[in-house]
């Protein structure tokens, strides 16, 4: 089974921002999704990897959401 493009997250687009903010219960806000593309600079940063999975970026959010408001 390979893994698709929807499989990945797309930094780019609101809704999947809004996604994993709404996954963590933190408002759906210009500076929380800000937040959110520069935890998944910092998480590419430290895997190595160009695109990341929603699961392991679910992940790293969960631990860092207190930088959330």
């Amino acid at each position: 089974m390979s893994i698709e493009d929807h499989d990945y997250v797309n930094f780019s687009e609101d809704y999947e921002l809004n996604y994993h903010l709404k996954k963590v219960d933190k408002r759906q806000t210009e500076k929380n999704r800000d937040t959110l593309k520069d935890m998944g600079k910092e998480l590419k940063k430290a895997t190595g990897k160009t695109r990341l999975q929603h699961g392991e970026f679910h992940s790293y959010v969960l631990k860092n959401k207190s930088r959330l408001d």
